[in-house]
């Protein structure tokens, strides 16, 4: 044990091995208070008892859920299948999901695009025959998939169409909570549902797809809408239906066609749709079909292009995630105000000021310090380290207040962006202002914040900040960031987080402004947090750009929240207020799925 532990803090530090140790502790108590025993919450902590497999805790939750047919609104739905060469194993189970819905109102409108295979042919005129609502148009030529989802689209009456492959299947309820949805906003111009993966052989759900509100910068990282995809008909036909062009990743082209002409987007966080995993289909590997990727990238450029922005599309560095995504570009009116509240901390502050201006940040900048106090010696210090950079350097004694050294250096600020940044923070990577920078200015956005790392590794420190039932918590927080794929590539690609630390957190000056700036009244914790809840509050989204990884030396600064009762007392009592300020967002998270376990931010369902 006591190798292990030096081992721990080699790696990590020892400050970050004893939070991980109160984080453990926190979770075993949690268990206790939701039920468990002590016995199963002293051997879940400790790795002994492992969690119950996918396959059967979501098959004993969903037995539970009571699906009531007690709906006023039933428009009629058409489920569209393209078709091609599709073994009878695959294409049977697909077609009794869909004809076994309990939702009566529907259609089941396919498309075969010239198939060579007997039995396609030979099924769906079995269906056809068999059920009134079942219709088949059969292409005289091989369109392939965009043209083929086209034909059946031709055929279509429903106000809505459902999008379904033809070798996935749904459940018997699928369309009923989806229609669901619509009765409750029936505004609705799309609706999408959760979903995991099914053995080849049927016999196995795995890997659950559990999906955010809409999210917009998520989308553009990755496709992440996917199924069960629930559409207003007259929307599709606005937008032009399917682009033969970008076969392959014709969905992720027509949603992202979609969204740009309606925001009325909602989600069903239920698994209502199994995507079938065949060998050498996207659904067993994303990076099966070559074609996918440059239909990935072309369709971004076109999506830029249609809403006015530069950007490159760069790839994730990690090969396992086969996903492309915009660096936004910056233009030479750009400043970005760097505000940096600082006291008594010389070495540390050097630390800081030194790397910002030891690497190209990829955008104009200035550095603002606020001091509150330092004494005489260290202000010295502190005036010489800064004007040798040029840098704006405020002194003004008085009792530490986070929000107000914040406030009074956006006071001061020239810029039209403005970085707030805590001075034990150690910057790296050339253009790293540059990319947090250009996401900023996207008009829909508030607050952008990067990955911090604990130093001495690549621990984390933050990568996003989850809104759980017991409070803000840091997504991911203390795991080794080497070669991981964190749920869905939260620690790699651009995602929307409702929360992002105020230690790197970036917006416009007038979405600052808008939002009021950060509220005093939070002197010490919560001022992150209180201002990005204002900032979802005015409409904006917050992001999270892991592609800028700094160094975070935390607490270096004024010492951790839960040192001591007193600084404990506070943090509770400053969490209260936050949602009595905020009522709305106490135990919600558009970006964090209902499904996961909301007494954490570990994206665990079990």
């Amino acid at each position: 044990m006591i190798r292990f532990l030096i081992k721990k803090i080699k790696q990590k530090g020892l400050l970050v091995v004893i939070k991980l140790g109160f984080l453990r502790i926190r979770h075993f108590f949690r268990m206790i208070f939701t039920g468990s025993s002590v016995k199963k919450a002293f051997l879940v902590c400790i790795g002994k008892i492992k969690p119950v497999p996918y396959d059967e805790l979501v098959r004993q939750r969903e037995a539970e859920i009571p699906h009531p047919d007690d709906l006023s609104y039933r428009p009629l739905i058409s489920i569209i299948i393209p078709i091609y060469n599709i073994e009878d194993r695959f294409l049977r189970p697909c077609l009794d999901s869909c004809m076994a819905q309990t939702y009566d109102n529907f259609e089941v409108c396919v498309s075969d695009d010239n198939s060579s295979l007997a039995s396609v042919r030979e099924t769906l005129s079995e269906y056809e025959s068999k059920y009134e609502n079942f219709h088949v148009v059969y292409r005289s030529e091989n369109g392939r998939i965009s043209e083929n989802t086209n034909s059946a689209l031709s055929i279509a009456k429903g106000e809505f169409i459902a999008l379904v492959d033809d070798d996935d299947t749904l459940e018997p309820y699928s369309l009923l909570e989806m229609v669901r949805y619509l009765n409750d906003r029936p505004d609705t111009d799309m609706v999408y549902s959760d979903e995991d993966m099914l053995s080849e052989d049927g016999s196995l759900r795995h890997d659950p797809k559990f999906k955010p509100d809409w999210s917009p910068d998520t989308f553009m990282s990755i496709m992440y809408t996917c199924h069960l995809c629930m559409i207003r008909k007259s929307i599709v036909e606005k937008v032009g239906g399917f682009d033969k062009r970008f076969d392959g990743a014709q969905d992720y082209d027509l949603v992202m066609r979609i969204s740009e002409i309606t925001d009325k987007i909602g989600h069903v966080p239920q698994v209502l749709y199994h995507w079938r995993e065949i060998s050498g289909s996207t659904a067993l590997d994303m990076g099966a079909k070559e074609y996918l990727k440059d239909a990935s990238v072309n369709l971004k450029k076109e999506a830029l292009e249609r809403r006015g922005l530069k950007a490159d599309i760069v790839w994730c560095p990690l090969k396992e995630v086969v996903q492309c995504y915009p660096v936004y570009a910056v233009s030479d009116d750009d400043l970005v105000s760097i505000v940096i509240p600082s006291k008594d901390n010389y070495k540390v502050l050097k630390r800081c000021i030194d790397s910002i201006h030891a690497v190209a940040a990829g955008v104009r900048y200035e550095v603002i310090v606020v001091d509150n106090g330092s004494n005489e010696k260290n202000k010295a210090k502190y005036e010489k380290l800064l004007s040798g950079y040029g840098d704006s350097y405020f002194h003004e004694p008085e009792q530490f207040n986070f929000s107000r050294m914040c406030n009074k250096g956006a006071s001061h600020a020239k810029g039209n962006i403005i970085l707030f940044l805590n001075d034990d923070i150690k910057v790296a990577g050339d253009n790293w202002l540059g990319v947090m920078a250009g996401h900023a200015k996207l008009p829909h956005v508030g607050a952008v914040g990067c990955k911090l790392y604990y130093p001495r590794g690549h621990a984390i420190q933050h990568c996003g900040v989850v809104n759980t039932a017991v409070g803000p918590g840091h997504a991911f927080y203390g795991i080794e960031d080497t070669g991981v794929v964190m749920y869905g590539g939260r620690n790699l690609l651009p995602y929307n987080f409702s929360v992002v630390t105020g230690a790197a957190m970036m917006m416009e000056a007038s979405k600052y402004k808008e939002a009021g700036g950060f509220d005093e009244s939070f002197a010490v914790a919560y001022n992150d947090v209180a201002l990005c809840f204002s900032l979802l509050e005015l409409g904006y989204v917050n992001v999270l750009r892991p592609d800028v990884a700094l160094t975070h030396y935390e607490s270096v600064s004024r010492g951790l929240d839960d040192e001591n009762s007193e600084k404990t007392k506070r943090r509770i009592a400053e969490m209260e207020r936050l949602y009595s300020l905020h009522p709305s967002m106490k135990g919600k998270d558009s970006c964090y799925n209902p499904n996961f376990k909301n007494d954490n931010a570990d994206y665990r369902y079990e």
